[in-house]
């Protein structure tokens, strides 16, 4: 059963066949609208063929409407073309739905399906195959050579993945060598040393690619391959941009890295405690002052440290009351150092992180020798001047 459709929805032509098939008389359809023998479902399915990218032909299936009786189901192949004088129309060759090629039309609608939600996604998708596929039985530098020259081509990119990389105006991303955007590089033959160890099952993999206006961009990619016979014939995955996050990353680094050295170098010894007098973190002058190796912070208590005129918790309330542009209270204390004990002054700071209050303190020696029945008797905070 054959019949051409032109762009306007007019039956152009229909084959003696199909008009037996539908019990019409000869020549009954010619002229008419597309509703006299095509259902609204099959009429919306002929008309995507209309804005396929290619001319087909294309696998569908669709049905007849006989003026009386059933329906009858029908695959079709469909093929536009140009008209001299109508424009583009569409010619559909059929046969009663079933067989093989039944199966080739479900098959084929259930590609369009995968390509239409593939394409639709804001996330970057991409396949890659090679003309030879990929010896994994081989060393693994010579597994990553292959990767990179065994022909590697796109199977299949979504558009998303050609707005990642800034594809040129009015050029097909599958259609470009893979090597432009992702460059034989030490971080891709890293990114690719990966995939191997984890058999090319990997989530979150950092590699570095080529944009086309020349810009190299960080990404993170999910990766799986398909391995037949200890050969890779194809992977595939989706890729995300995390430039943004790694420049961020950097600046934070580097903002650590000022942080720690101007802590560092405070002349004061300073420490940072939680409630339960652990200490999270102290500050060389603090290390030097202490004779503490930093090492074993996670086993060491303030209460071994250093002794206190009056409890924790009340500095904590104290300095959590502490009202900004005042001087804050400072108190005696006195280092547990069997060999040297230090008087020294102490103040106080509440801080927030992570929803946990800390106490920030800071230490200066006192001079004048150290008198532990003086010093632990001494209990009232040294009042700031100006309070």
């Amino acid at each position: 059963m054959i019949d051409v459709l032109s762009r306007d929805g007019r039956i152009v032509s229909a084959c003696a066949s199909q008009e037996t098939a539908l019990g019409l008389a000869p020549g009954a359809v010619k002229g008419e609208p597309w509703s006299t023998i095509y259902p609204l479902a099959s009429r919306k399915r002929l008309e995507e063929v209309f804005t396929e990218t290619t001319a087909g032909p294309h696998v569908v299936t669709l049905e007849l409407r006989p003026p009386q009786g059933a329906r009858i189901g029908v695959t079709a192949i469909v093929t536009r073309f140009t008209d001299p004088e109508l424009g583009l129309c569409l010619r559909t060759v059929k046969w009663p739905a079933g067989g093989a090629l039944g199966e080739v039309a479900t098959l084929a609608e259930e590609k369009e399906i995968l390509e239409s939600i593939l394409a639709a996604s804001d996330d970057a998708g991409w396949c890659m195959e090679w003309d030879e596929p990929v010896d994994l039985s081989a060393p693994e530098q010579e597994i990553i050579r292959q990767v990179f020259e065994n022909g590697p081509h796109w199977r299949f990119c979504n558009d998303a993945m050609a707005r990642l990389y800034r594809t040129p105006e009015g050029k097909d991303f599958n259609a470009l060598p893979v090597h432009e955007t992702f460059p034989r590089s030490p971080e891709n033959e890293d990114f690719v040393r990966r995939l191997i160890r984890a058999s090319f099952d990997v989530n979150a993999s950092p590699s570095r690619d080529l944009r086309y206006d020349g810009v190299f961009i960080e990404v993170e990619n999910d990766v799986r391959g398909t391995i037949r016979g200890n050969f890779l014939h194809r992977m595939w995955g989706t890729v995300r941009d995390v430039s943004k996050h790694a420049r961020r990353a950097a600046v934070l680094r580097d903002e650590i890295d000022t942080l720690e050295a101007i802590l560092d170098a405070l002349p004061d010894a300073v420490l940072v405690v939680d409630r339960d007098a652990h200490i999270l973190r102290i500050n060389t002058s603090a290390e030097e002052m202490l004779d503490l190796n930093p090492d074993l912070l996670p086993g060491r208590s303030l209460d071994d440290l250093i002794e206190l005129p009056v409890p924790l918790g009340e500095i904590f309330a104290v300095a959590g009351e502490h009202l900004p542009g005042h001087p804050g209270d400072r108190y005696p204390a006195l280092l547990r150092n069997p060999d040297r004990p230090i008087r020294a002054e102490l103040a106080a700071r509440c801080v927030t992180l992570r929803e946990a209050d800390y106490l920030v303190l800071s230490l200066r020696a006192r001079l004048g020798p150290a008198s532990h029945d003086g010093d632990r008797a001494s209990v009232t905070p040294l009042r700031a001047r100006g309070r």
